[in-house]
């Protein structure tokens, strides 16, 4: 296992850790957790980014001012965390109702060598419209990931029909959510239910 890895891990298990013991402090008071995702607010890491978008402007943390923005890490030809997240996330735009417009979901591609703008543009779009993918060169890519210690990796295989040469990406698939402020507030693991983000979101945009 390397460095890089052990450190996700670790991090992971200290999140997990800090969530379960969220539940149980819920589950011995009559007043409810704040947020069903983990809380991350005041962490060191994850607290900006800058990268174009696909028509070459630059995003950041700061580019949507009162929004809360939704980041998620993946590739357009991911077979399934990729489109079941955006698909997951359009549910939750439905049921924040009226507060959906202050949502604004961020794509950021681990791919940028096979994910055009072109491309990538159709492939979003074909969920929601609203959402903005980025798309930075490859060291961006990897110093972005780094900063959000998101961790991926290629994987060799073989196109099928062809027996070309191809890859995959392994990569996790948590979601990030900065407050209307530009702080990382929440790290959002990919199996909570859709209704219990949506709440985290609308209180969060209530604040």
């Amino acid at each position: 296992m390397t460095a890089e890895r052990q450190a996700l891990l670790k991090w992971l298990l200290i999140a997990l850790a800090r969530l379960l013991f969220t539940g149980v402090l819920a589950g011995c008071s009559e007043k409810p957790a704040k947020f069903y995702a983990i809380d991350v607010s005041g962490a060191s890491w994850g607290q900006e980014f800058s990268l174009p978008d696909l028509g070459g402007k630059t995003i950041t943390q700061k580019s949507f001012p009162g929004k809360i923005t939704a980041i998620f890490f993946g590739f357009m030809y991911c077979p399934d965390a990729c489109p079941t997240h955006l698909a997951k996330m359009g549910e939750v735009k439905k049921l924040m109702g009226k507060d959906s417009d202050q949502l604004q979901l961020i794509f950021i591609t681990l791919d940028p060598e096979r994910d055009t703008p072109d491309r990538l543009s159709k492939y979003l779009e074909s969920f929601d419209p609203t959402i903005i993918g980025l798309r930075g060169s490859l060291d961006q890519t990897e110093a972005v990931a780094k900063n959000f210690r998101v961790f991926y990796k290629k994987v060799l295989g073989t196109q099928k029909n062809t027996g070309s040469p191809d890859y995959t990406i392994d990569h996790t698939t948590f979601t990030y959510i900065f407050d209307g402020q530009g702080r990382l507030r929440l790290v959002i693991p990919h199996d909570l239910e859709v209704e219990k983000i949506a709440n985290d979101l609308k209180y969060l945009s209530s604040r």
